[in-house]
């Protein structure tokens, strides 16, 4: 999902997934941001839900190209979505 596309060519992709803690037998949510290298062909704007792949070092945080982009999927804030069902 799509959380930033404010850079040149450049967007932050939030990831959202659940850990497992085996003390308290539950789930805790966590995200990680992941910089993406977005080609100029696509046009994501934030809450768009994207499909990346691991590509070459593009620059010091930038380790993932933008291949797949699915319009709109997501309303209100990106930030408090955790999953599409």
């Amino acid at each position: 999902m799509v959380l930033s596309a404010k850079m040149k060519r450049t967007i932050i992709m939030r990831v959202s997934y659940l850990h497992y803690v085996k003390k308290y037998n539950r789930f805790e949510k966590r995200h990680r941001n992941i910089p993406c290298h977005c080609s100029p062909c696509f046009e994501p704007t934030a809450g768009d839900i994207v499909t990346v792949g691991q590509c070459r070092p593009l620059s010091k945080t930038v380790r993932f190209n933008v291949l797949k982009v699915e319009k709109n999927q997501i309303f209100g804030n990106p930030r408090k979505q955790f999953r599409l069902f």
